[in-house]
């Protein structure tokens, strides 16, 4: 049709899980959910979203979460969680925003705060907020990494640490990334554009995949660990997510079940 009712609710990347339950996964376009028959499952109808994670945010919640920013201008709820399964809106930013743009950062990286965080920011970064992803709680309003800090399974801890923005404009490759725990701590460094983070080696920690002058390099964490887990790789939604790292906005992997 000329003017559909997704028209305009589109993101940067889609993500593909089950959102109701029924053995069949559905596709999160953005700012709405297609069911397995490509009929609308709901639609927050707030525009497009530069942010979109999918997640098991609130454990005691059934199903899975999604934290979504919007680069369209809102009077509230610019940077907000939404029940998977219905759209739902569990919590919002109460202020209005004007364009929060790129990835922000996603995960549990703030070791005095259970649960996971949710880190967004202005284009022109007049703003930036860090929230408890699940109950909404404004954690931090000061600047922690840029506009699209990368979040990163790295050190002995559940926790993740965290790499500073590096300007997706700046494919040189040449430069070097710190990798930091919340609050400053420098657990490691690389060099080169990070093109992917997973699990790929299979001791729950992440390793970064760079290319850096012409080669493919992947760097893993040298810090031990006495903590086993299952391979992140195993869970479909992280595998998936993996994958749609290659298309449009970096957004890194994320888990459908709630890690400890």
């Amino acid at each position: 049709e000329s003017n559909p009712p997704i028209r305009g609710q589109g993101s940067h990347g889609m993500h593909a899980a089950d959102l109701d339950g029924d053995g069949k996964q559905e596709i999160i376009l953005g700012s709405v959910a297609l069911d397995d028959d490509g009929t609308t499952l709901w639609n927050v109808n707030m525009g497009h979203n530069d942010v979109g994670y999918l997640a098991d945010v609130i454990p005691a919640r059934p199903g899975l979460e999604i934290a979504l920013g919007y680069e369209t201008r809102q009077a509230k709820n610019g940077i907000c969680l939404v029940d998977a399964r219905t759209g739902e809106i569990i919590w919002g930013h109460p202020y209005k925003t004007t364009h929060i743009h790129d990835q922000g950062m996603f995960g549990d990286f703030v070791p005095d705060n259970p649960g996971m965080e949710f880190y967004s920011a202005e284009q022109d970064r007049t703003g930036y907020w860090l929230y408890d992803a699940a109950t909404g709680e404004l954690i931090s309003d000061e600047n922690i990494g840029g506009l699209s800090p990368h979040a990163v399974y790295w050190s002995e801890k559940t926790t993740k640490a965290f790499i500073p923005e590096i300007s997706y404009r700046d494919r040189t490759g040449t430069h070097t990334n710190q990798i930091l725990e919340y609050g400053g701590a420098q657990i490691g460094s690389i060099q080169g554009t990070i093109v992917a983070i997973a699990d790929v080696v299979g001791d729950w920690r992440e390793e970064l995949i760079v290319s850096y002058k012409g080669e493919l390099r992947i760097y893993t964490t040298t810090i031990p660990t006495t903590r086993r887990r299952v391979c992140l790789m195993e869970d479909p939604l992280y595998r998936n997510d993996a994958a749609q790292q290659s298309m449009g906005y970096f957004y890194p992997p994320q888990l459908s079940y709630h890690f400890r």
